[in-house]
């Protein structure tokens, strides 16, 4: 086992203890051959829609949540709800995952950054890709700051979550361009601004 899995393995063990873990089925061992529609989407906002009604019981849509699952092909992602039978075939208009806050956590003197979705899940900052990608609507563009996370999903850090992750970290110029130095698990993340951003 290495270092580094060891270190993640007493963080989420860490994180388990204080009921903050939550368990996520064991997908990648789920092998459905059968693709269903499923008439899912989850709005760039957020909100999750059912058949065109917006879905309002929390508990339900973190219990979805818990079985997203993407496949990524010839440069295309789609999303499914994943069972041990089916695939069920989603809409996600920007990302399916959002972030609501963010924490420094000491677990044996190592400082972890820990994300929390708004369904309950931690994403740890430790080799995951963070980043900003444009992100268009009705002709508007924008860029967003996001985290890549469990089976090629990807959560989109909101507003004041990024905000407070700006304070956890250090904002420095290298090679003219603008870059956020975050420490966890003993590593330095590196937050690439866009130009537009930085300027």
């Amino acid at each position: 086992m290495t270092d580094n899995v060891q270190k993640n393995n007493q963080l989420s063990k860490f994180l388990s203890s204080l009921g903050r873990e939550r368990k996520i089925p064991p997908l990648d061992k789920w092998s459905p051959s059968n693709i269903t529609p499923f008439d899912v989407v989850i709005q760039d906002n957020g909100d999750w829609y059912h058949d065109g009604i917006k879905m309002t019981r929390q508990s339900l849509v973190d219990l979805f949540a818990s079985v997203l699952w993407a496949q990524v092909s010839d440069g295309q992602k789609r999303h499914f709800l994943k069972t041990p039978t089916d695939n069920y075939e989603i809409c996600v208009v920007d990302t399916p995952l959002f972030i609501s806050g963010v924490d420094k956590v000491v677990v044996q003197n190592d400082e972890w950054i820990v994300f929390q979705t708004t369904n309950g899940d931690d994403i740890i900052l430790d080799d995951k890709s963070l980043y900003f990608k444009e992100f268009t609507k009705d002709g508007l563009s924008e860029y967003r700051p996001y985290i890549d996370t469990r089976f090629n999903l990807t959560a989109r850090i909101n507003r004041n979550a990024f905000y407070h992750l700006v304070a956890l970290g250090e904002l420095v110029c290298e090679n003219q361009q603008t870059v956020l130095l975050l420490q966890s698990g003993g590593k330095t993340h590196r937050v690439y601004y866009p130009d537009d951003l930085a300027s």
